[in-house]
């Protein structure tokens, strides 16, 4: 009989035997959809990832609210809703949960038999198990995670750093080696300043591989880690850009409108820092643009990112199955030039 899976998370984050594979004992249970969108949206265009022949759909879906979650049949259903409506790029990482998320993403996979069809997007560099960019702790956490995806590759190893005891050409000497490996296809940093961009795209002039793509925090309340010289080096490098925390830790999918409504997470998210005259004005003008589109303030959230030039695919994380159409209705929401010049002003 299959063990239910909180016993399943325990094992796992006690570093059991059953913690270092996939889950692949979770039982598969249909979920019943009340969505409008019952079937894939065809008419989505990839797009590609930097200057990669890989194309993505324009909505990554992240693991890391799966893994906190630590409920595998809802998992499930989040990756399968994802999945049947045209997505097929994963991100995880090796710091959710200890990795965990990597092992609900690996049991997934394995029992729908659905690897080739994902790009699936590993985040390495901050797990508790393997830290830093080390050689050593490098390949050990990609070999690690790869045991937990229950597959011998992943599409996008990006690293999570900078670190400072490492530098920039040994981490990239070890990707080479990943890569050579048929381990890695392609590498992407995330909390990696500009210059170390630059340095970057030096050290692949002499044959290190180079940099595709960048994940950064951006959103409607948080555009100043992107739109400065990180948008200028993404840009004359042609690198994908892909915007982590799109809706704020949930602020710009209207979950808080006023301190009463803060849970200690988002306390420690720094959501209250939203809850001003700024914040208050943003999410008027999002109810707004909603309101004239028929669709949700986070939908109009993700369709704004989706409109800025450069970014290929925001990264949501969900934790419910039914959330998964309304953040991929942004992929066919066509704001106009008035709507973004004004959503452009108010949250500067």
């Amino acid at each position: 009989m299959a063990q239910s899976y909180p016993v399943r998370a325990r094992e796992h984050a006690n570093r059991g035997v059953t913690g270092i594979g996939p889950v692949f004992d979770a039982p598969v249970a249909p979920a019943d959809y009340d969505g409008v969108a019952t079937a894939p949206l065809s008419i989505i265009a990839p797009r590609r990832l930097g200057e990669t022949e890989t194309a993505v759909y324009p909505l990554g879906l992240g693991t890391a609210a799966l893994a906190r979650a630590a409920d595998v049949d809802a998992a499930q259903a989040v990756l399968d809703r994802y999945v049947h409506l045209g997505g097929n790029l994963v991100v995880t990482s090796d710091a959710h949960q200890r990795g965990l998320g990597n092992a609900i993403v690996g049991g997934w996979m394995h029992r729908r038999d659905i690897r080739d069809s994902i790009v699936l997007d590993l985040r390495v560099g901050a797990g508790e198990e393997s830290p830093g960019l080390g050689q050593v702790n490098l390949v050990r956490a990609v070999e690690s995670a790869l045991r937990r995806l229950a597959t011998d590759r992943v599409d996008i190893l990006t690293l999570d750093g900078p670190d400072a005891g490492t530098a920039l050409s040994d981490t990239l000497a070890t990707v080479e080696w990943l890569i050579d490996t048929g381990k890695v296809r392609f590498v992407a940093f995330s909390g990696f300043s500009a210059e170390s961009l630059m340095e970057a795209r030096v050290l692949s002039s002499f044959g290190l591989p180079k940099v595709a793509a960048i994940e950064v925090p951006y959103n409607l309340m948080n555009r100043g880690t992107f739109e400065g010289d990180l948008r200028i080096v993404s840009a004359a490098q042609s690198l994908g850009v892909l915007p982590v925390r799109p809706l704020a830790h949930g602020y710009l999918a209207g979950a808080y409108r006023s301190r009463s409504d803060l849970n200690a997470e988002a306390r420690g998210a720094g959501v209250a820092g939203y809850l001003g005259r700024r914040g208050h004005r943003v999410r008027q003008v999002l109810d707004r643009v909603a309101a004239e589109h028929d669709s949700s303030m986070a939908t109009i959230a993700i369709a704004w990112l989706l409109a800025k030039r450069g970014v290929v695919a925001p990264v949501v994380n969900v934790a419910s199955a039914v959330e998964v159409d309304d953040l991929m209705a942004a992929c066919s929401v066509s704001l106009s030039r008035t709507d973004m010049l004004e959503l452009d002003r108010v949250s500067e």
